[in-house]
């Protein structure tokens, strides 16, 4: 069994003691990180989904190096809307913090895809290269249990505003993972809450943010009260999957 933890939207700053909906992010962040150290059974690896800043500057992703440093496994990251991709990159030793294509995890394969768009813009999008790209591994691969990972939804999840910013061609996502059974999953963060779906044959999955949650089903943004925490998987050959959510208590 291989043993997966992903965390997401962690939202720092440049500077320690930055805050977003009256929650300090270096805290909360530290309090996650201290749990996942904690966590048994411990993780063979670590899945970072996106939007590790809230400032896009060499500063920022420093101290993001610094928290992802202390994690007690290899982390593997992909970018989310609030990142510079190229000031991620340059925390990436590919040791101990690596941004892959795919990554293999025992018999598993995670593909990582980057569904950000150029500039200010919270929308996703999977361009034909990262849709090429899913397919080249999902076909190199076809015995492989796989999860499929991005930052934004390429489903509803059930909120209108947060709908407005998902993945805006999420049905060629999913055209391309529907012939492949080795497909078990499509993991995502962004959405700062816990979502567990299954549709279209496939589950999908987010987990909530190391910072403030928001809360789920609501027509407008509003924010919940519920603690930051983190995903967990047990990865078992065959293809069985079990997963759940680890809560810092606020």
């Amino acid at each position: 069994m291989w043993n997966l933890i992903q965390i997401t939207d962690t939202h720092l700053f440049g500077a320690a003691g930055g805050r977003l909906a009256d929650v300090d992010v270096d805290r909360t962040l530290t309090q996650v990180v201290d749990s996942v150290c904690r966590h048994r059974p411990a993780p063979d690896l670590v899945l970072a989904t996106g939007d590790f800043v809230q400032e896009e500057t060499p500063a920022a992703y420093a101290r993001v190096a610094e928290h992802l440093q202390c994690l007690p496994a290899p982390v593997i990251c992909l970018p989310g809307n609030h990142d510079d991709c190229a000031l991620l990159d340059t925390i990436c030793d590919g040791v101990k913090i690596a941004r892959p294509r795919s990554h293999a995890l025992g018999s598993w394969q995670l593909v990582l895809l980057d569904s950000t768009q150029p500039g200010d813009n919270p929308v996703g999008h999977l361009s034909d290269s990262e849709l090429a790209a899913l397919d080249a591994s999902l076909s190199a691969a076809p015995d492989r249990p796989t999860l499929v990972c991005l930052h934004h939804p390429p489903v509803s999840i059930g909120s209108a505003w947060m709908d407005s910013m998902m993945v805006d061609n999420g049905d060629a996502l999913l055209d391309r993972i529907q012939p492949h059974d080795q497909v078990r999953a499509v993991v995502f963060g962004h959405v700062h809450q816990e979502f567990d779906l299954h549709a279209h044959g496939t589950q999908f999955l987010a987990a909530p943010s190391t910072c403030f949650q928001f809360k789920p089903r609501v027509a407008t943004a509003a924010y919940d009260t519920l603690g930051p925490g983190y995903r967990w998987f047990a990865l078992q050959d065959g293809g069985h999957m079990t997963t759940g959510i680890k809560r810092i208590l606020p």
